[in-house]
């Protein structure tokens, strides 16, 4: 079994759509997901229009996410659950209004062509890196994709690289939020904003609630370096295997007719058919189901599970990161 699910668990009948009046502490709930991952509200942060919730089974239990007030709306509550008062609601409503606002930042051309000029000096620095380096290339080792399990080498390689530009802090947390969930908190949503401006990426979301998401470690321009160092080490990394369009997998299932997506940044793949398709089924949970194969040039690699080491933890989905690239239901 590729993922976790509980054979079990209670109807949909037991349980209420999700309101901000449940979003009391204590308060027990699941996500609208396929297999209702079950999570308790921890405590509210209505400074920044958020709530704290930890996950409580499968293979996240006892991360803790920050999301907003409004997203209560992707969760069911259970019937017996008590509500917050009037007061507090009131409290509640009036700090997701504060945050609860689009923002569209579309990609300026005059932007990519600075940006992708950086990208091939880094480009040219990473090889040089890999080649002088690497551990996982001296080994004579091959990019193998026939298991779901990264290499060590390669994580190896990736914090060696990162760690002299100064980016390595800024990896090893982004990609943990990654992989437990990249809708929680301000973390990628920060990476999102800043891969837009750089051109590389329409952004399609909402305004930053939390004031520090650009400050000091954080700041725009260690993301952007972060981003571009990241960008060419995989890059060249897949270049120097011989593997410069791998092929990726794409399982969705949906209750809803299946849509475009509009300004992403990231799209999340998988180099195991057997993955996408456990996303894709069961049959008859959900009205849709897509399962799709491609062919994907590796200048959109943004992370793989090969040279990712918190992909290889709770989840072991052999998760490749592309770079969107003008929506699609797709790729």
């Amino acid at each position: 079994m590729i993922h976790q699910f509980n054979p079990d668990m209670a109807p949909d009948t037991d349980f209420v759509p999700g309101a901000l009046a449940h979003l009391v502490p204590g308060n027990r709930g699941r996500m609208l997901d396929p297999r209702r991952t079950p999570i308790q509200v921890l405590s509210l942060k209505p400074e920044i229009g958020v709530f704290v919730c930890e996950v409580l089974d499968f293979e996240d239990r006892g991360a803790r996410w920050e999301l907003p007030f409004e997203n209560v709306s992707w969760f069911q509550f259970a019937r017996e659950s008590p509500c917050a008062s009037p007061a507090e609601v009131q409290t509640i409503e009036a700090a997701a209004a504060r945050f609860d606002r689009p923002l569209e930042i579309a990609c300026d051309p005059v932007a990519r062509a600075r940006t992708l000029g950086r990208l091939e000096a880094q480009c040219r620095h990473a090889g040089q890196w890999l080649e002088s380096a690497s551990s996982f290339l001296r080994s004579g080792a091959r990019l193998d994709f026939s298991s779901r399990d990264g290499d060590r080498r390669l994580w190896a390689d990736l914090k060696g690289y990162l760690e002299p530009l100064g980016a390595w802090v800024i990896e090893d947390a982004f990609a943990r939020q990654f992989v437990s969930n990249p809708g929680a908190g301000e973390c990628v949503k920060g990476h999102r904003i800043v891969l837009a401006e750089l051109g590389l990426a329409e952004y399609q979301g909402k305004v930053t609630r939390d004031p520090d998401a650009f400050s000091g470690a954080w700041s725009k321009s260690a993301r952007g370096d972060h981003i571009l160092a990241r960008l060419a080490f995989v890059h060249e990394l897949f270049r120097r295997g011989g593997v410069p369009e791998p092929t990726l997998y794409r399982g969705i299932a949906t209750n809803g007719p299946p849509e475009p997506r509009r300004g992403s940044s990231f799209v999340s793949a998988s180099f195991s058919r057997d993955v996408a398709a456990s996303l894709f089924e069961p049959a008859g949970a959900t009205a849709h189901g897509i399962l799709m194969r491609q062919r994907t040039p590796c200048e959109r690699l943004f992370m793989t599970y090969l040279e990712t080491e918190p992909m290889n933890r709770q989840f072991r989905e052999a998760e490749a990161v592309l770079l969107d690239q003008d929506g699609g239901v797709w790729f």
